[in-house]
């Protein structure tokens, strides 16, 4: 402000002090002038003040002074910039927000955040501007996506959603399959739920390959039986619980395995009629189709999310129109901001399973252990169809048979087998023993090393190919086998089989056979 803007009032007012004796104009100049003095030294304050982002910085207050970060500020408001104001009624409804969401959570953790919502699978998601915030996911969904940077709570807001669902139905009406590619730290505690059937993680040693089969199986089982009740939907379906598939890191899920895509699509585009319902959480729309995106109605944004990534979620939603909230539910082209607490305990832990046959099936597959039955060579299992059947010797005796697998893999348990049904068995025989059986007789069982080098003209002379553990991934990938379902703790038996998994039946040897099967495979080494 200029200050010569006040010489014309000052001097008018001098004037007409002189010719009337009214001083009271002069004053009343003067300290005009000096208010705008003030004025323009406050306004040269403020300008000389960096324009600094202090969005991200944490807010410190004490009795002796206010602070944004490592910036001290000024005692008095007058010298406030406009954006501190701002950030500082931010900070403060976030206060006050986070005070009432932990009032209204430990009122409602006594029952496990439990929905007063009247829905197929409601759940309580949190409080937005002083009211509870719920869905149902079967009509707000049936699916669901929880996107938000690291830290921002997915995981833990991905527990909160479970721990309502599981507190608002029955465990009888509900099954859970967990996907954990974050190590299994999040997902762990509900594999003691009674309605869990299994976890899988990017670092165990289970078969992939064989969860995904499952899993679309369990697509195709649940068509089969809504067919035979002859209805359309599982609304009017008797005695068929509703299937929730948690996963968390959706983007490294659909990377791990084509078959992931697949699976998550199939659950997404067919999921709502047959009541398999999918709740995943990512750290952004990076890494996930538009297919499977599109699937995915019922939305959440957590914490500093991608402003691209809020576009692609809702493209009429503005950040700053939520700012205030931890989180947004995004549902039916409506955005509401929210706040959630982190949970402390999930319902009925520990409890027997609802289905223990269905929990077995799911996480074990086929036994490591078979009772002992001479008339069966192993057991075979269908993931897509969620069946096991038993193969008979019968079924290959009248061929010829070759075993490949490593050390320790179960050729020889085979070999003392074999010797009840085939005419020629041979354990780990050299290439000229084994052409000279095959010249002399048919129905011959023979079991070589993976590190064996068969003629292809040998190879075709056998009829059935049962193909063990292999020494290494080379081996295993040689043998045409899928590289996802190699394992180098294989169990003794477990093989391959017409294209399908087999565990075979494992006889018991007495001290001698063990002797003599442990210096056969010494050699073989």
């Amino acid at each position: 402000m200029r200050l010569i803007a006040f010489l014309p009032a000052v001097v008018i007012a001098l004037v007409m002090a002189l010719l009337t004796g009214m001083w009271q104009f002069a004053l009343f100049a003067v300290l005009s002038a000096i208010s705008g003095l003030i004025t323009s030294v406050v306004l040269r304050q403020k300008r000389k003040e960096p324009d600094v982002d202090f969005s991200d910085q944490p807010v410190w207050i004490h009795p002796a002074a206010v602070a944004i970060g490592d910036k001290v500020l000024p005692r008095t408001g007058w010298f406030f910039r406009e954006h501190l104001s701002d950030h500082f009624f931010n900070y403060f409804n976030q206060m006050t927000s986070a005070r009432e969401v932990l009032e209204k959570a430990n009122i409602l953790a006594e029952h496990f955040y439990k929905a007063k919502l009247n829905g197929l699978l409601p759940f309580w998601a949190g409080m937005a501007e002083n009211s509870d915030l719920e869905f149902d996911l079967v009509s707000n969904g049936p699916h669901a996506l929880i996107v938000g940077a690291t830290g921002s709570g997915k995981s833990e807001f991905l527990r909160l959603i479970s721990c309502s669902l599981l507190a608002g139905i029955s465990a009888k009406d509900l099954r859970l399959v967990l996907i954990d590619f974050k190590g299994g730290a999040a997902l762990k505690p509900l594999v003691e739920h009674p309605s869990t059937l299994t976890l899988i993680t990017d670092i165990d040693q289970s078969d992939h390959e064989r969860f995904w089969l499952y899993l679309q199986g369990e697509l195709k089982v649940r068509e089969l039986e809504l067919a035979k009740q002859q209805v359309a939907s599982i609304v009017d379906a008797k005695n068929m619980p509703r299937l929730l598939a948690l996963a968390d890191e959706l983007p490294a899920i659909l990377a791990s395995s084509p078959l992931a895509l697949q699976t998550f699509e199939a659950i997404a585009a067919r999921g709502r009629s047959l009541g398999v319902h999918l709740i995943a959480t990512s750290q952004s729309l990076n890494g996930i189709p538009r297919s499977l995106l599109t699937n995915l109605p019922l939305r959440f944004a957590l914490g500093i999310t991608d402003p691209g990534d809020l576009i692609a979620l809702m493209p009429t939603l503005r950040p700053s129109e939520i700012n205030a909230s931890r989180a947004i539910a995004i549902t039916g082209g409506k955005a509401v901001g929210f706040d959630f607490p982190i949970i402390q305990a999930l319902p009925d832990l520990g409890m027997p399973k609802v289905d223990p046959v269905a929990s077995a099936s799911w996480s074990e597959g086929l036994p490591a252990n078979l009772d002992f039955n001479p008339d069966y060579l192993g057991l075979v299992e269908e993931p897509l169809s969620h069946s096991k059947y038993f193969v008979k010797w019968s079924e290959i005796a009248g061929s010829n048979v070759l075993v490949v697998g490593a050390v320790g893999s179960g050729k020889t348990s085979f070999c003392l087998l074999a010797a009840r049904h085939f005419e020629t068995v041979l354990d780990c025989p050299e290439n000229t023993e084994l052409e000279n059986a095959l010249v002399l007789g048919t129905n011959i069982a023979c079991a070589i090393s993976t590190s064996q080098v068969l003629p292809l003209s040998t190879q075709r002379k056998f009829e059935q190919i049962i193909y063990l553990r292999q020494s290494n991934l080379d081996q295993h990938l040689a043998a045409g086998l899928p590289r996802t379902q190699w394992n180098e703790r294989l169990l003794p038996g477990r093989s391959w089989f017409r294209g399908r998994q087999m565990q075979l039946v494992m006889p018991e040897r007495n001290p001698m056979e063990n002797k003599q099967a442990h210096e056969l495979e010494q050699l073989v080494r």
